[in-house]
């Protein structure tokens, strides 16, 4: 584990690494760890449209490989974290608001069933978006205990739902390769500056100096 470093120092060390040193396993504690900070992201209804599968053995990590157009990061990691979204987690919203007191519980199930159940773009849009910020939280979490991360989308989804033996109410929203990096960091590459990026009231507005 990485002396302990504040966010902003933890934000910038970060970067992505495709080559790890195999001598050193990710373990079941660290992904322990790293995963009970990856459950407290936020997420739209607190419905937690996520779900994780961690590839380790070498067999199941070579067909991943096979998976993800033949990038080697896939099989040289000491783990392949597939970020899968789940397309009907509204399904869960008895359990995710059993606490809430009435009425507020059934009008928030009611209000959930009918804004995605009745809408599979919209529930799979948000589906992405849930997984998508928990990965972000995965790959700081990970960072924090020493370990490096890469986050693919080069990947057959279909090919790598086959591997992982996805059921249909779930995609593949990211892959995520993670384990001890052999070599320091490269340096960050062109980040756009903030005055290009954000804009003032409108996106037509002043940039932020």
């Amino acid at each position: 584990m990485e002396a302990s470093m504040s966010f902003s120092e933890l934000v910038q060390a970060r970067r992505s690494v495709r080559d790890y040193d195999l001598s050193q396993p990710v373990t079941d504690a660290d992904l322990k760890a790293i995963f009970d900070e990856v459950i407290l992201s936020p997420s739209a209804f607190n419905l937690q449209q996520w779900a994780f599968v961690v590839v380790r053995e070498a067999e199941q990590k070579k067909r991943l490989r096979a998976a993800a157009m033949d990038q080697a990061q896939v099989e040289n990691c000491g783990a392949a974290i597939v970020v899968c979204a789940r397309l009907d987690a509204h399904v869960d919203a008895p359990t995710v608001f059993a606490q809430a007191p009435e009425p507020m519980r059934e009008r928030m199930i009611g209000m959930t069933a009918q804004m995605y159940g009745g809408n599979a773009q919209f529930a799979r849009d948000e589906a992405i978006r849930g997984a998508s910020l928990a990965s972000m939280t995965l790959m700081y979490a990970a960072k924090a205990r020493g370990l490096d991360t890469g986050a693919m989308i080069g990947f057959n989804p279909q090919a790598v739902a086959e591997v992982i033996g996805l059921t249909d109410n779930y995609l593949p929203a990211m892959l995520i390769v993670m384990g001890h990096g052999k070599a320091p960091a490269a340096p960050r590459g062109y980040r756009k500056p903030v005055s290009e990026v954000v804009r003032l009231e409108r996106l037509d507005g002043a940039g932020l100096a």
